[in-house]
């Protein structure tokens, strides 16, 4: 049989099984269910000060980020599943050595040319224009992917869990196929996704955009509601950081969703603006219908592991958001907090919060723009979500 044979065989068996998934009944569920593997329940290491240790993360969580960082890394995509078929075909190949000026390497960038990038762009998968090694040069340098790798893709923990689950494959046998099934499956999710048109209403008044925002939120249903305020807070901080002086040198993270449930690495919120080291500089912990309590505040200080926050909001979308006989025991403990950690906290509404930030944004029709974004791209977001949100603009166009 010949190589290209091969290569094709795999990646057809991999797409097959990886189509029966994401055509199931309940595509989520299957997911989370294939993802019980051994081999994608096996633990991923990273090396810390020269020495080995736990991640924190799955092979399958692995997975979940380098393809919920698809905007910034998807290069990597291609990188890896090209390692893991290489890894099948040839099995003494030590898929670490990616470049045959390597001793001992194979060409990762001619394997993905020749049969890896041909292959997803017949399935209609996602591919770089050029392969993934080629387009990815700012990763690809003469030393093998090993955990000291010294490399740094786009993308928060990219580098990490690469690294990770290429050692799990190559150093602890960790079986690649179901890697490829679960990559690919992933991919095949996205992309059905429906596709729906959302309009972009021009001249609308902070007052418009806020109700459209709070009309979405009330009147949605079912699982993945709670997580469309989050995305509002993350949608109307990318407008701030972009504009205000105190989120110089700053960036905001993307927020994990329930796919990155076990990505606890650096968060202590759901939304979180990190200084240039990675540390957390603020964050804002969001409670769907959920009033706050003191019990939330005290835990505060353990939450920051020794991070130093400069301010932390607890915002609620219950009405009202905190009880009337714990506010004064809330306020008392808010105090103690910033006298023990620094950190200011802040507890308010979370829809009076939004309606002041949309104040602050220079153009807010920028934020109905990333709110739609977030809709239309997050995980989380169920299609009834989307679909409603798309019957909103139109309404508020009209």
């Amino acid at each position: 049989m010949s190589a290209l044979s091969q290569y094709n065989i795999i990646l057809s068996q991999a797409f097959n099984q990886a189509e029966v998934i994401v055509n199931s009944q309940n595509i989520d569920e299957a997911i989370v269910n294939y993802a019980q593997s051994s081999a994608l329940n096996h633990p991923l290491k990273m090396e810390q000060n020269g020495k080995e240790v736990m991640l924190n993360k799955t092979v399958a969580e692995g997975i979940e980020i380098i393809i919920n960082n698809f905007n910034q890394n998807k290069y990597l995509y291609s990188i890896l599943i090209t390692s893991l078929v290489e890894k099948i075909v040839h099995p003494n190949q030590d898929i670490r050595y990616a470049q045959t000026e390597l001793a001992g390497g194979y060409s990762n960038r001619s394997t993905d040319q020749i049969h890896v990038t041909p292959f997803l762009k017949r399935h209609g998968l996602t591919a770089c224009a050029a392969s993934g090694a080629e387009s990815g040069r700012n990763f690809e340098r003469p030393y093998p992917y090993t955990l000291g790798y010294v490399g740094k893709p786009r993308g928060h923990n990219n580098r990490e869990v690469f690294l990770g689950i290429l050692h799990a494959v190559q150093v602890e046998g960790v079986d690649p196929f179901p890697c490829i099934v679960l990559l690919i499956a992933l991919d095949l999710k996205n992309k059905q996704q429906v596709i729906y048109e959302y309009p972009q209403p021009q001249g609308l008044t902070i007052q418009q955009i806020f109700d459209a925002v709070i009309q979405h939120h009330q009147t949605s249903k079912g699982n993945g509601r709670a997580r469309l305020p989050v995305l509002a807070i993350q949608a109307v901080y990318k407008c701030l950081v972009a504009e205000l002086v105190r989120y110089q040198d700053k960036t905001l993270r993307n927020p994990p969703n329930r796919h990155t449930a076990n990505d606890k690495d650096g968060w202590i919120g759901d939304v979180q603006i990190d200084r240039l080291d990675e540390t957390p500089f603020e964050a804002v912990e969001v409670k769907s219908e959920r009033k706050i309590t003191s019990d939330m505040v005290s835990l505060l200080p353990h939450k920051f592991a020794g991070y130093t926050v400069d301010r932390y909001y607890i915002l609620s979308t219950a009405e009202p958001y905190i009880s009337e006989d714990e506010k004064q025991e809330i306020l008392q403990i808010v105090e103690q907090v910033r006298q023990q950690t620094g950190c200011q906290v802040i507890v308010n509404g979370l829809n009076q919060s939004l309606h002041y930030y949309l104040r602050l944004v220079s153009d807010p029709t920028q934020f109905l723009k990333n709110y739609t974004e977030q809709i239309e791209t997050d995980l989380d977001v169920k299609d009834e979500h989307r679909k409603l949100w798309a019957n909103i603009l139109n309404e508020i166009g009209n």
